[in-house]
């Protein structure tokens, strides 16, 4: 979706959000603190228990805060970050200098960032995340979360600086993270979902109001609707409340509000629980949305998966080391390096006659193999099916119906770019350089057939660099902070890869360091 659709969509989508002040699900009137009389009492209760929650948990921890909880709906810990491939940027990182690239700078990463947004980004949002980048790299190894050495380059950006885990899953990072939360003395309560934020006469945030025992259902995709379970209770917060519930990507219903074009048999990437119910009880409390327009496709997905599938990991570095090919012409169809929004829109453009979307075609040859920094991302893509392996390119052409000799005129013409040193191809504009000089022509030859999934919502909560949620008299709500995907504003139009998890950690951990320098409430 091009940006003036975006604003147009966006502009009803806001218009339709006239019944937040109603009740949802199992939620009564909003409470008064005077009328609550309070189970519990902690520091600080913060909202989800992905990489945000649980970076905010730490650092409040590590700040001196004692009663730390946190609070996660779902019965498992995570979020997506549990499920994610974590992969995160950072320029000027050890891995990267080693790499050979040498002339990446923060300043550069910013300038990608705003470049993909639009503009549309918070200045200094998007300055908070790109400059504070090598010291969350720091952080996580410090805590003995660990990464793989070599560095790759993902859409949209200019530079080869992403890093993935050492072992190709988010849980590898999320437990190291999660373990010094418990060491710390944090408590981490699942089934357990926040109706509602209380506050005090002043409008000051003191608390929430919970269900225990919640019971998420799993076959239903209306839980915020219809799910009622749970015993209520009351959290006092004496120092805040941070909501780091992450987005709303599996909410078929906002997202169809959004764009009409998703339904409720669009798939997406994301956990069952990625719902916009959080978001909502932020909006109630006074919180300010922006962006809500902007949903985000993984345009590394396949056909050939179900949700991201065991194919997303490998398939970055296909098209870093190979290149995108119409199954119909044999040729090259768009720039396989663009960013998330440009390569969607390229990948939903490749039509049948008959409207039907007609699926690119990823190709590489052996040459790649030892680029993919994990060795199972390539191994799991091949077990699954999803990436296929060939002998020799005209078995490959013939599995796919790609018509052979156009398929290897352009394989030659794209070689040749590569060979004049030419630092953009002349035909999409897809930088060259990160194929790192890789000719394509030595068998073994790889396919993997390529689409778009929804991902992630850059819209949600406004805050401001201390992370504390802006109310609608455009000034911080007391009490209350946000981080990670919930908040919008950090990404403008379109996210780089690699700049969720790392959102994450930024924010999540100012807004432990936020709330462990605020005044208690009284």
């Amino acid at each position: 979706m091009q940006k003036r659709e975006f604003l147009k969509s966006g502009l009803a989508a806001l218009g339709g959000l006239g019944f937040l002040g109603a009740a949802r699900a199992g939620v009564p009137a909003v409470t008064k603190a005077s009328d609550v009389r309070w189970d519990e009492e902690w520091d600080t209760v913060i909202v989800g228990s992905g990489v945000a929650a649980t970076c905010a948990g730490n650092e409040a921890l590590d700040q001196g805060l004692k009663k730390v909880i946190m609070v996660e709906k779902m019965p498992v810990f995570g979020g997506n970050s549990a499920i994610t491939g974590f992969w995160i940027n950072i320029p000027r990182s050890p891995e990267q200098l080693a790499h050979g690239v040498t002339d990446d700078s923060p300043e550069l990463f910013l300038k990608d960032t705003l470049k993909a947004g639009e503009g549309f980004n918070d200045p200094k949002l998007a300055h908070e995340l790109c400059f504070r980048a090598l010291e969350s790299l720091e952080y996580l190894k410090k805590l003995g979360c660990k990464f793989a050495p070599t560095p790759f380059i993902q859409g949209g950006h200019s530079k080869v600086r992403s890093l993935a885990p050492e072992v190709s899953a988010g849980v590898s990072v999320m437990i190291p993270l999660h373990r010094h939360f418990m060491e710390k003395g944090g408590v981490m309560r699942k089934n357990t979902i926040v109706d509602e934020v209380v506050k005090d006469d002043s409008g000051r945030v003191v608390g929430v109001a919970v269900r225990e025992n919640y019971a998420f259902d799993i076959g239903s995709r209306d839980n915020d609707l219809t799910n009622t379970t749970g015993v209520r209770k009351y959290y006092k917060a004496k120092k805040g409340v941070i909501f780091a519930a992450g987005g709303f990507v599996n909410d078929w219903r906002m997202c169809s509000l959004i764009d009409p074009k998703i339904t409720k048999e669009t798939e997406g990437t994301n956990h069952p629980g990625a719902t916009a119910g959080a978001l909502f009880t932020l909006m109630r409390a006074g919180g300010v949305p922006v962006h809500l327009s902007y949903i985000q496709w993984g345009p590394w997905c396949s056909p050939d998966d179900k949700g991201i599938g065991m194919g997303a990991d490998v398939c970055d570095y296909l098209k870093q080391y190979g290149a995108a090919f119409d199954p119909k012409t044999g040729r090259r169809c768009f720039n396989e390096l663009g960013n998330r929004t440009e390569l969607t829109n390229d990948i939903f453009a490749l039509k049948n006659e008959d409207g039907t979307q007609r699926f690119a075609v990823l190709i590489a040859d052996s040459q790649f193999v030892p680029k993919v920094s994990i060795e199972r991302y390539l191994t799991k893509s091949l077990n699954s099916g999803t990436t296929k392996k060939f002998d020799t390119l005209e078995a490959l052409a013939d599995f796919y119906k790609i018509p052979l000799e156009p398929l290897k005129a352009e394989i030659a013409k794209y070689n040749g770019w590569i060979k004049e040193g030419k630092e953009f191809d002349p035909e999409f504009h897809r930088p060259l350089t990160p194929n790192e000089g890789v000719l394509m022509g030595k068998g073994p030859w790889y396919g993997h057939r390529l689409t778009s999934k929804l991902h992630y919502t850059m819209g949600g909560i406004k805050i401001n660099e201390k992370t504390q949620v802006i109310g609608q008299n455009f000034e911080p709500i007391p009490g209350l902070y946000a981080a990670g995907e919930i908040t919008g504003g950090v990404h403008g139009v379109t996210r780089l890869g690699g700049n969720s998890v790392l959102d994450g950690i930024v924010f999540g951990r100012i807004a432990g360091r936020t709330v462990a320098e605020a005044e208690e409430a009284k």
